[in-house]
């Protein structure tokens, strides 16, 4: 399908509240202890939805931490019966704020009934898109770049960076701001694991920020490729260093927000919009193996078996085959708490890799999964939505890919396969010791083929006239 250039540019923009109550679990940090005691800022799902012709996107970004890829489908077909728009071209994303309420992934993962706190949100997010989807009016539209650096890589401390945040400006047909989609990859999680009330993080200051520079506008935060990039109030990530999920206070995450959100707003007064913008969707579903990519069932489990072994023996401890995923991290604190720096990382690192191929069919669905690229053509934006959380490099790959700096790739797109390393982050030295490989789902070439497919996709949707060639300016 190429991206539509016939008929009236419509846009409708919606933002509904999420329904928090105090005393609901919360999601993001293992170290919380506690429910919810509050809530700081007022948590919403956010739609925009545009139309030309018959092609429509339906984009509704929530201010939830995690939805499993099945939660998203569901959200998807529950949208597209309300509003008669295609679940593929239906995109549910989250902000992957760590202070939001639990969304009942685990309950989704282990078979267990939906919690009710979970159903009212949901309800709330299917209400957005179909309100965005009602509202919909003639429009215009653009698209621009701002900078910040609100955070830093958290693997090494050269690590890359991309400093880029993709602007999506949409206007009504008078030239008034309706909405404005902000895409940048650095994790909301300013505040830490101490923090017991419901926040959007840094983001809600920002949002706040432009949406008092562009009045009427509703400012809509996207995550980019972020996995390997925290706010810059913390260090670097060291598994082999406890307690690192420590955060700031509200001042200074909302000092990270006014940031990025006053640089956001001076980008944005500059974007000119066009009432004939193109817009477009596409998307396909890969097989990918998971972790550890054992070709049959046997190899699987012998290999699990060797993992294993080598697992318990560096925490110097007998195996029980009643161990679940709990007693290990319990195993874990236990025996190696009192171990020096350099140690403790390497005991620790052989336990969590045993754990992230043990567990990876559980968060896939399947030791093959079929995993959704999702093509959006907005504007002059070409984005790429995947349901992980895929690292710089991902990111700046798919720029390299597409030849502009207008592209990027939203994370936890359509749900969470957990993380996404570029390829090149499998081998670097000391791989094997760094949070977001031993998080990782998927083999280690998943990333190729998946931008290798959003490639293809975005090639039907630009059409040939409207190629880049890779590395040229767009």
């Amino acid at each position: 399908m190429t991206a539509s250039s016939g008929g009236e540019l419509r846009a409708g923009v919606s933002a509904v509240a999420l329904p928090v109550a105090v005393g609901t679990p919360m999601m993001g940090y293992g170290a919380r202890e506690g429910p919810a005691s509050g809530v700081r800022d007022p948590l919403h799902a956010r739609a925009l939805h545009l139309a030309r012709g018959p092609e429509r996107l339906l984009w509704v970004q929530c201010d939830l931490c995690l939805v499993g890829p099945s939660q998203a489908d569901a959200l998807r077909e529950r949208i597209a019966a309300r509003t008669c728009i295609a679940p593929g071209h239906v995109l549910v994303g989250c902000i992957h704020t760590h202070s939001g309420p639990d969304t009942g992934l685990l309950e989704q993962l282990t078979g267990k009934p939906e919690p009710a706190h979970a159903s009212v949100l949901f309800e709330a997010v299917v209400e957005a898109g179909a309100r965005a989807a009602a509202e919909a009016e003639p429009a215009r539209l653009g698209v621009g770049r701002a900078s910040a650096r609100i955070g830093r890589n958290r693997r090494r401390a050269d690590g890359p960076l991309d400093p880029d945040v993709l602007l999506v400006r949409v206007d009504a047909a008078d030239g008034a701001p309706r909405a404005l989609v902000y895409v940048h990859g650095c994790h909301p999680t300013a505040l830490g694991h101490e923090n017991l009330l419901f926040s959007a993080d840094w983001t809600a200051a920002a949002g706040r920020e432009i949406e008092s520079a562009l009045p009427g506008a509703t400012a809509i935060f996207a995550l980019g490729a972020h996995a390997d990039v925290d706010p810059r109030t913390r260090g670097l990530l060291d598994m082999g260093i406890p307690g690192q999920s420590l955060g700031v206070g509200f001042e200074e995450a909302d000092a990270l927000g006014r940031e990025l959100g006053a640089a956001v707003a001076e980008a944005a007064a500059r974007i000119e919009t066009d009432a004939d913008a193109p817009v477009g969707v596409a998307s396909t579903r890969l097989p990918i193996p998971v972790h550890p990519g054992a070709p049959d069932p046997e190899a699987r489990r012998a290999r699990l078996a060797e993992l294993r072994a080598e697992a318990l023996a560096g925490l110097g401890v007998a195996d029980d085959p009643a161990y679940g995923t709990q007693d290990f991290y319990r195993l874990e604190r236990e025996h190696t708490a009192d171990l020096p720096v350099a140690e403790r990382r390497l005991r620790v690192a052989k336990l969590r890799r045993y754990l992230r191929d043990r567990t990876a069919e559980t968060f896939a669905g399947g030791l093959l999964p079929e995993v959704e690229v999702q093509a959006l053509r907005v504007g002059g934006a070409r984005l790429l939505a995947l349901p992980l959380e895929a690292t710089v490099d991902v990111g700046l790959d798919w720029k390299r890919r597409l030849g502009s700096a207008d592209a990027a790739v939203l994370s936890i797109g359509n749900g969470w396969l957990r993380y996404l390393p570029h390829p090149a982050n499998f081998a670097e030295p000391d791989a094997a010791l760094k949070y977001e490989v031993l998080m990782s789902t998927l083999v280690p070439d998943a990333a190729t083929r998946l931008l290798d497919a959003g490639e293809a996709l975005h090639a039907a949707l630009d059409g040939p006239a409207a190629r880049t060639a890779p590395g040229e300016a767009a």
